[in-house]
Parts: C-alpha cells; sequence; structure tokens
C-alpha cells in the first residue's frame, strides 16, 4: 500500500494538505498497484536465465546513487581513468539491472508490463511496472548483494568524448548506495567524494560540455513536488544540481553507445525528437532579447541556457519558452535501413536511445536484449562505416513494432497523473487565500487561446493567470480561484 495513508475526514469537510488523498487520480488513470495472481506467481518463482554465463565483475567497486528512499535501483556507477588499452581518458562502467533475466518475452510478467509501460510515480507511492519482488529485491541493484547486470563499459577520450564500448551480462555486487542531496553537499563543501564516484564531477563537466557543442538543449526548470513532512503535505521546488547534471550524463552516454550499436546492426529502438525549424529557434532568441537576455555570442539555445542563473525569474521564463525547441517527442523501432532524418534526438543533439532504467520503463529491456544479441567484443564507436551482426532473438523483434506507441501512450499518461497530483496539492494549499496577493514571475505570456503561464514563488506553483503580465520581472498577481474538486488554480493581473 502507499507509503504515506492519507487520512479520512468527514465528507463535509474541505480536503487539508495534511490529508491529501490522490485515490481519485488512481481512479481515473485506472492505476492499479496490484498484479494478477499469475504475474504475482511469475515474479515469485523467477529465476535468472543467464545465471551460468555472466562475467564475474564483482569486482569493480559499484555504486548507486539515487533519491533518498528508492528502492528501484536500476543503475551502478564506477569511474575510473585511463582504458583498458592503456591510453589516457576514462572508463565509465555502468551497470544496469538485468530485468531481461527474469522476464521472458510473452511471460505473464511481459504482458502485464505492456499493459503498464512504465513506473507511475505518486506523492504518496508508486504504481510498479513490474511485481515487487523483482523491482525492489531479486532484480534491484541492492547494495551488498550478488545481483545479476548488463554491464556496460564505455572508454572516452580526455574530451570525455565516446571512443569505445562493450555490453556483457555480469554478476556484480555493488558497495555502497548514495544519495543525490549527500553527494551534493560533499561537493559544496569540497570534501572528497566516495572513490568510484571521484572522477564524476570531471567526467560529467566534460560530457556537458561536448553536449553544448553538439547543440543539446538541458533545460534548467527546478522539478516541482511534493514533500510529507510532520504530519503533513508540503509543495517544494527541488533546483536541479550538478550532481543530478553528472549523473545523467553517465545514462545520456549509455544512451548514445546502445542508440550506435542498433544502428550499426540496423535493427532496434530509438528516443528521437525531430530538430526544431529555423523560425522556432528564432522565436525563442526573441524571447531572451525580450526578456533582457542578450544571447552574447551563443550559437544555440543550449549554449545560451547554460551560462543563466537558473534561479532568477528571467531565466526560468526563458527555459519555459524553450519548451517549444523540445517538442514532437517519440520512439523509432526498425529493422533493416531507418528512414533518413527520422532517427535524430534534437534534445541530446545525437542518435539516442532509453537503455538504463528497465525496472521502470518497458522499452529498455527490450533496447538491452539488442545490444547484447550482437557479436561483438569492444565496438569502434568512432568508426562510421561500423556494421555489427549478430541474431536478436524473434520474440524480440516481433515485440518492437507495438513499444513506439506503448511507450508513447504510458509516458503521457506519467505525465498527466505528476500534473494532476501537483494541480490538486496546488488547489488544497490555497482554497482558503482566495482575494490574497502573491508575489509571481511570468513562465510562458498568453496568446488569443490562452492565458499567461506564471510562477508563484511562495508557495511554489504554476498556474495560468488573466492579464498581460510583465515580461523578465516580478509582478504582483491576486488569485481569482482555487478549486479542490476540479484541481484548478487562477490568478489575475494586475492584482
Amino acid at each position: 500500500m502507499s507509503e504515506h495513508e492519507p487520512r479520512t475526514s468527514a465528507p463535509s469537510s474541505p480536503m487539508t494538505m495534511a490529508d491529501l488523498d490522490f485515490t481519485p487520480i488512481r481512479e481515473k488513470y485506472e492505476l492499479r498497484e496490484e498484479f494478477p495472481a499469475e504475474v504475482e506467481s511469475a515474479a515469485k518463482n523467477a529465476k535468472d536465465a543467464f545465471a551460468g554465463s555472466r562475467v564475474d565483475a564483482r569486482d569493480l567497486a559499484f555504486v548507486t546513487i539515487d533519491p533518498p528512499g528508492s528502492k528501484d535501483l536500476d543503475q551502478a556507477v564506477l569511474i575510473e581513468r585511463g582504458t583498458e588499452a592503456g591510453e589516457t581518458g576514462f572508463t565509465l562502467h555502468y551497470a544496469i539491472a538485468d530485468v531481461g533475466a527474469f522476464v521472458a518475452p510473452g511471460s505473464p510478467i511481459d504482458v502485464e508490463a505492456r499493459e503498464r509501460g512504465e513506473t507511475i510515480y505518486l506523492p504518496d507511492g508508486n504504481v510498479p511496472l513490474h511485481p515487487r519482488i523483482l523491482t525492489e529485491d531479486v532484480a534491484s541493484l541492492v547494495a551488498g548483494q550478488d545481483r545479476p547486470a548488463v554491464l556496460w563499459q564505455l572508454e572516452c577520450d580526455d574530451t570525455g568524448a565516446l571512443t569505445r564500448a562493450r555490453v556483457r551480462r555480469a554478476t556484480i555486487q555493488v558497495r555502497e548506495r548514495l544519495d543525490y542531496v549527500t553527494l551534493q553537499s560533499s561537493v559544496d563543501r569540497g570534501e572528497p567524494l566516495p572513490e568510484s564516484v571521484t572522477l564524476l564531477p570531471e567526467f560529467g563537466a566534460l560530457r556537458e560540455a561536448l553536449g553544448r557543442t553538439r547543440g543539446a538543449v538541458e533545460l534548467q526548470l527546478p522539478e516541482q513536488d511534493l514533500h510529507f513532512d510532520e504530519g503533513s503535505w508540503h509543495l517544494r521546488l527541488e533546483p536541479r544540481t550538478q550532481m543530478d547534471g553528472w549523473n545523467a550524463e553517465c545514462s545520456l552516454a549509455t544512451g548514445f553507445a546502445a542508440a550506435r550499436m542498433m544502428l550499426a546492426g540496423r535493427v532496434g529502438l530509438l528516443r528521437t525528437l525531430p530538430a526544431p525549424d529555423e523560425e522556432t529557434v528564432a522565436q525563442f532568441f526573441r524571447a531572451a532579447r525580450a526578456l533582457g537576455i542578450e544571447p552574447d555570442g551563443a550559437q544555440s539555445p543550449g549554449e545560451l541556457l547554460s551560462t543563466l542563473d537558473p534561479a532568477h525569474p528571467s531565466t526560468m521564463a526563458l527555459n519555459s519558452a524553450a519548451t517549444r525547441l523540445l517538442r514532437g517527442s517519440g520512439y523509432l523501432a526498425f529493422e533493416g535501413e531507418p528512414e533518413n532524418g527520422k532517427t535524430w534526438h534534437a534534445g541530446v543533439a545525437s542518435e539516442y536511445a532509453h537503455a538504463t532504467a528497465p525496472i521502470r520503463r518497458l522499452g529498455d529491456r527490450f533496447v538491452s536484449e539488442v545490444c547484447l544479441s550482437f557479436d561483438a567484443d569492444w565496438v569502434e564507436l568512432r568508426d562510421h562505416s561500423l556494421q555489427l551482426q549478430g541474431e536478436v532473438p524473434k520474440a524480440i523483434l516481433e515485440a518492437l513494432p507495438e513499444l513506439p506507441g506503448l511507450l508513447q501512450q504510458s509516458g503521457q499518461r506519467a505525465g498527466a497523473v505528476a500534473n494532476e497530483a501537483i494541480n490538486l496539492a496546488e488547489a488544497v494549499a490555497l482554497q482558503d487565500r482566495v482575494g490574497q496577493e502573491f508575489d509571481a514571475g511570468l513562465l510562458r505570456a498568453g496568446d488569443g487561446d490562452h492565458h499567461a503561464e506564471i510562477f508563484v514563488f511562495d508557495p511554489p506553483v504554476i498556474a495560468q493567470c488573466r492579464g498581460d503580465v510583465p515580461v523578465g520581472e516580478q509582478a504582483r498577481v491576486r488569485l481569482v480561484e482555487a478549486d479542490a474538486a476540479t484541481r484548478k488554480v487562477r490568478f489575475a493581473y494586475p492584482a
């Protein structure tokens, strides 16, 4: 059941932040935490199908980095100086939970996972993609336990650019469980990091610089979430930290390598995003100037965003405007030569695949199985004529065409659930404050069809606002609606 059980109240009593109830959201989207009996039974009896053919990698000092309290641990990391060939640079060892060892295509667990698509997260718990005995126990990369893993080893040169990669099934043992907050605090205080991730700041910063050079767009919007503390829920902002970005670069690098291998093998599943047209990019730079932000020689939106203070209202507004650059994301399943121009992901400015979260996301398991099927040891990623051979299991090939639709649908559902949970909390937090004034900043200007979108600083709320909210400066707005039943919050300007 949920980690935080909502407290019941009389039907006539208004909901409070202490008794937020997300049950109606679960019901609206038909979210079922429990699994059919045959799925639970299959998970309980699942065994590692590749137990006898794994590389023993328990000598590698892996650690996990996750939010505090996480139980579905998909990834473990170790970064070393130098490469196996004795060259300078880095070797990223990235171990991914081997869900495919327990979930065969067409099995009851797989059929149910295709219905769900991904783990859905709500403030009071999650609705998992797979039964918890897998996601939080036998498949999760729990510290101190031998665990089956898909082991990626990525070699990079001194600039952080990928040079070689290999992927194998392995047995690993995570040494220590780490969390973002503690690691970021160590960085902020200038304290040494654990040896396994001592190089993460250097490696991550190099990878980020390469992304900016490629033209990647990394949004710097803080994450709005709900935190349960002292008997009540609280809206808060979680700013994106350096540690978040550096750790994400390890996952991105693995996704780049997986995409490169699948394209070389002419079969796979890519995450895609079309490049924005010239007018959309021009609109972004016009928005920057309207906010008082001069490009100062920035050649791409990503370069400009990376130079700005993420906490400033004008930066938040520009980051919100930049979401127009990232529209149209999807998935591409292919067998043979993919259609020209359809393989690109403009957000990361590269071909890319989701490969590192198979516990939480359906498609990643299939990406791993495709990459593992190629007859290759170390793969030269700089070889643009690279071709890989192998025999992808028939069941994987048959599943690929339906995955883009399933993943697109589940992603939209997950986003809608998260938004509705926040909208409910915003409405409840403000329901007794209609008519009051608040300090806010513009996120997106209104047009003929839509009101402006604003960010209220305290409590941290994103909502629509009537009126011509000023650009690039703090504004005083008035709350005109906060309805918990409809989960709607509206403001007006001028106050």
